[in-house]
């Protein structure tokens, strides 16, 4: 009896809660109406619109920050769903959209960097989204760079961590992973233009601001000699591909499809052919920073946790395990594998009977 009464209870609080939930979602635009952040609240803006408000905005805000920029669509776009402007310097912008648009600001949202808002333009009678994606001053080219052509920088970012480089909108990286297993992000540059001549594009890089079409995407991304079409197939790609890939994007689709279609074979087998041609001192610097990591990884090896728990039954997961392994990769480095078993025992019996005492 006692049983069947709490379990009663217990369904009319999951009952309310669930119905509580349902009025959450239902009261937020972005959840209620397919993902979309201000909803049907949002219209859809030709190219030409867009232009006209961007030019509204940069009236009313533009000498508010240092730098105001419009993102770099493709011309070809039929239409936009949201409008987004880059911007650097200035410290209180939820502060500075209020006051400066006014009534004309309907709805506002932050997320991270991305101030959005609902603006009414009143010149083409339109409501639209518009993000305000903040940068500091430093990385301000890569985030412009990073957002232009609309999914080129998503099926690039592909590309790119097939030859162990992150394509960003903080810079450009090399992913190297450790003797542990772990994969460590080293900035070579914050100007993407050079991680463009890096991933074998220099000979088209002029071509990259008279990008129109999406044909266009497809030709340059296809011209490095790095370049593979197996690395944007279906079976090329890992599950983080694919969801980079964005494939309800009508836009990213037909990209990846293009290049697909090219059936291209890599012809450049060394991934930092291009790094160590055209920028030895990122290469250097690279190197240094390899050998940093190297030097304070724990190499994974047989002899583990695991190991010692089972031939020292009085060591607990924690700290005292992470200490010995340091003091195994003091005397032995990369070649803990090759110590026989006996030797290591007769060490770590010593490095403890020394810490006890």
């Amino acid at each position: 009896m006692i049983y069947q009464k709490t379990t009663l209870e217990l369904w009319k609080v999951f009952k309310k809660v669930m119905i509580k939930l349902k009025e959450i979602v239902e009261s937020i635009p972005a959840l209620k109406e397919g993902g979309k952040l201000f909803g049907s609240r949002a219209q859809r803006v030709s190219t030409a619109d867009m232009n006209t408000i961007f030019n509204d905005l940069q009236k009313r805000l533009g000498d508010k920050f240092a730098k105001f920029k419009l993102s770099r669509a493709l011309p070809t776009k039929a239409d936009h769903g949201d409008i987004d402007i880059v911007a650097s310097g200035n410290q209180h912008v939820y502060n500075t959209l209020k006051q400066f648009l006014g009534p004309f600001m309907v709805d506002y949202s932050k997320n991270g960097n991305i101030h959005s808002v609902l603006y009414h333009n009143d010149t083409l009678n339109k409501t639209v989204h518009v993000d305000v994606i903040m940068s500091p001053e430093e990385e301000f080219d890569a985030n412009y760079d990073y957002l232009s052509y609309n999914d080129f920088s998503g099926i690039l970012g592909i590309i790119a961590r097939k030859l162990h480089y992150k394509y960003g909108n903080q810079g450009f990286f090399k992913i190297y992973e450790d003797k542990s297993g772990r994969n460590n992000e080293i900035l070579l540059t914050k100007n993407l233009r050079e991680g463009l001549v890096i991933l074998g594009y220099k000979n088209v890089l002029n071509k990259f601001d008279k990008i129109q079409t999406v044909q266009d995407i497809v030709d340059f991304i296809a011209a490095s000699d790095l370049f593979d079409s197996q690395q944007v197939s279906d079976t090329g790609m890992n599950r983080g591909d694919r969801k980079r890939s964005r494939p309800s994007r009508p836009t990213a689709k037909a990209i990846r499809d293009g290049l697909v279609a090219l059936n291209k074979t890599r012809k450049m087998e060394d991934e930092d052919h291009f790094l160590k041609q055209e920028f030895p001192q990122h290469y250097q610097k690279l190197q240094a920073e390899i050998e940093k990591i190297d030097n304070k990884t724990i190499s994974k090896s047989k002899y583990g946790g695991e190991w010692l728990m089972r031939n020292f039954p009085e060591i607990k997961p924690g700290p005292t395990i992470g200490k010995i392994k340091a003091f195994w990769q003091s005397i032995y480095g990369d070649q803990l594998d090759s110590v026989p078993e006996t030797e290591l025992l007769t060490k770590t019996k010593e490095f403890l009977r020394n810490s006890n005492g």
